[in-house]
């Protein structure tokens, strides 16, 4: 080989070299996740817990990441949210597990009435139990975060002053254990998107529903119910996962942001900001001259939690890991509390 051709070769073997480097690779552009948010863009869900996560996670990931969200179910709805992300469909996603169900049967558990009193604490007890591997269903994806919607209340279209008031009456109940709930109090539940729930009040086919305070102003139910129990009568489980082929293909840099912004980093600031925003939206409802929250008595509370003790041993009994699982949340959310 001539000199002039060995320089040839050696500038050529250079120039490959350099495109593999990772500030060329960066230059490229980051690798763009598709995030379903079934959440409308202007929801507080979005603007103040999902963008500043991902922003955090972007910044973390030293430019090879950017996530996008696309809101109001525009790429996947909230039902097909889990599938649609293991299908890579889209490549990240949030849902609520009492949208599949029958699928992720151990999380049911925050869905039981009297337990947490907070999403953060809540949150906590959840992602406990998917360390311990007691939570069934979550196959085929990277699991990001498995959290606790806001804690609920009771909500009516009528005038009560007990949870007995919505007895014979149509209620959403979000969740099969909050479903065997509302039937402890004589009350019909029925299984509803959170989205349909103020179509279904408007149209008085119901006659009450269980939510978180954001949810109310969120999804428009303010404007139909006018009486609350200010009752914590559980939550709903939720998660957000991310398409596992796509999550093994990510660089280093950016598997490792995910993972150390997602978990308990990640449960705790979502728990914190909806708390927050839940304690905010009460007291605005709580300034509406023509709202009404009632706080139960401590008889009250006694009682109703006398009334729904089947439901909790049934839960147990229904569920192999059921003893185990009530026992280790229940030991977080004391230690929360502590």
């Amino acid at each position: 080989m001539t000199e002039l051709n060995k320089r040839q070769f050696l500038g050529l073997a250079a120039g490959a070299a350099a495109l593999c480097t990772p500030s060329i690779l960066r230059a490229a552009g980051p690798t763009k996740l598709r995030f379903t948010n079934f959440a409308g863009p202007t929801s507080f869900l979005t603007n103040g817990i999902f963008r500043p996560a991902f922003d955090a996670i972007e910044a973390a990931s030293d430019g090879t990441l950017k996530i996008d969200i696309y809101s109001g179910g525009s790429l996947a709805s909230a039902a097909d949210t889990y599938d649609a992300v293991r299908r890579g469909i889209a490549d990240m996603g949030w849902g609520v597990t009492s949208y599949t169900p029958g699928r992720f049967k151990t999380a049911t558990l925050v869905e039981l009435p009297f337990e947490a009193l907070t999403s953060k604490s809540a949150s906590r007890g959840l992602w406990k139990l998917y360390q311990e591997d007691l939570l069934d269903g979550f196959k085929g994806v990277e699991v990001f975060s498995v959290m606790s919607s806001g804690i609920q209340h009771c909500h009516s279209t009528k005038d009560i002053d007990s949870l007995d008031g919505l007895a014979g009456e149509r209620v959403r109940a979000a969740g099969s254990t909050a479903a065997m709930m509302w039937e402890a109090f004589g009350a019909i539940p029925v299984s509803l998107p959170v989205s349909t729930i103020a179509e279904s009040l408007s149209k008085n086919t119901l006659r009450g529903s269980m939510n978180d305070w954001n949810a109310l102003e969120t999804w428009g139910i303010l404007d139909f119910v006018k009486w609350h129990i200010d009752v914590p009568l559980g939550s709903s489980p939720c998660f957000l996962t991310i398409n596992k082929k796509v999550f093994d293909s990510l660089p280093e840099v950016a598997q490792t942001a995910l993972r150390e912004h997602g978990g308990q980093r990640f449960n705790d600031f979502w728990g914190e900001q909806l708390d927050g925003e839940n304690r905010r939206l009460r007291a605005v409802v709580a300034e509406m001259a023509d709202h009404h929250i009632l706080v139960p008595t401590a008889e009250q509370l006694g009682e109703w939690k006398k009334r729904i003790a089947p439901v909790t041993e049934k839960w147990v009994s229904e569920n192999p890991n059921g003893e185990r699982a009530l026992e280790l949340y229940t030991a977080t959310l004391n230690e929360a509390r502590g």
